[in-house]
């Protein structure tokens, strides 16, 4: 295809607080996300959807063809960790679990996959993390 250079790869990424720790308050996601939001101006990340429950998150951004997902969800941990430590939102330091879990995204989906993460707080008044993480890792396709 000469002289297009059109991407699109869409990552879902879950991470969790330190120990799973239930301190993302209603309020404290309220300004987390709006943070968030702003991220992608100065770090030349693109986040289309960011929500969670009290000990993670889940958030959908564009993957451009330099960026790699372990560096962007680094660096969106590293930010959001220290914003919340600068500003004081908690009681205790806070900190992300070191580990995350990512899939990819269809950009026929993406409509679905923000609908999805918007209703996380609905969507976790019956099912734990742990039964999401199951969910998904149920869709996942293993080649023999």
């Amino acid at each position: 295809m000469q002289g297009s250079n059109n991407t699109f790869l869409y990552v879902h990424a879950i991470w969790s607080t330190s120990g799973r720790m239930p301190v993302l308050s209603p309020v404290v996601r309220k300004v987390l996300f709006a943070f968030m939001d702003k991220i992608p101006e100065t770090k030349g990340i693109q986040v289309m959807a960011a929500n969670g429950a009290d000990d993670h998150i889940h958030c959908l951004f564009k993957l451009m063809p330099v960026q790699s997902v372990a560096e962007i969800v680094r660096q969106l941990k590293f930010d959001t960790q220290d914003w919340l430590n600068s500003n004081k939102f908690l009681a205790d330091p806070f900190e992300w679990s070191d580990s995350y879990s990512a899939w990819s995204v269809s950009p026929s989906t993406i409509d679905k996959a923000i609908e999805y993460i918007c209703k996380q707080e609905c969507y976790h008044r019956e099912k734990t993390l742990t039964e999401e993480l199951d969910a998904f890792n149920k869709m996942v396709v293993h080649l023999s």
